[in-house]
């Protein structure tokens, strides 16, 4: 027993020693004197808009190359794809509607 009392001293004298080292150093962030920033000059509106322009054509460009390299199905591969996707709705929302009409029913009758 006497062992884990010293355990428990120990990692409570930590954070006390970690608060007092956040506080110090809040303390030392304050007395630092405050720096103002120069004033930069602004851009025209020319060169900001050409810097879009520019980024604009750039995105363009890589939208471009990168659409070069996909794999895009066939028309096969489309419909094939298609008939699966309406297959699977139309089974789901019948599924779905018997499921609501049965529950309506039962629902009635527990009803009246």
């Amino acid at each position: 027993m006497a062992k884990s009392k010293k355990k428990k001293k120990k990692k409570s004298a930590a954070p006390a020693q970690a608060i007092t080292e956040t506080v110090k150093a809040v303390a030392a962030a304050d007395s630092k004197p405050i720096k103002k920033r120069k004033a930069e000059p602004k851009a025209s509106v020319i060169e900001r808009t050409s810097g879009v322009v520019e980024t604009v054509k750039q995105f363009l460009r890589e939208v471009r190359v990168e659409l070069s390299k996909v794999t895009w199905p066939t028309r096969k591969d489309t419909i094939a794809s298609t008939s699966v996707v309406l297959v699977i709705v139309i089974l789901i929302g019948a599924f779905l509607g018997i499921v609501d009409l049965g529950l309506s029913k039962l629902m009635r009758l527990l009803l009246s």
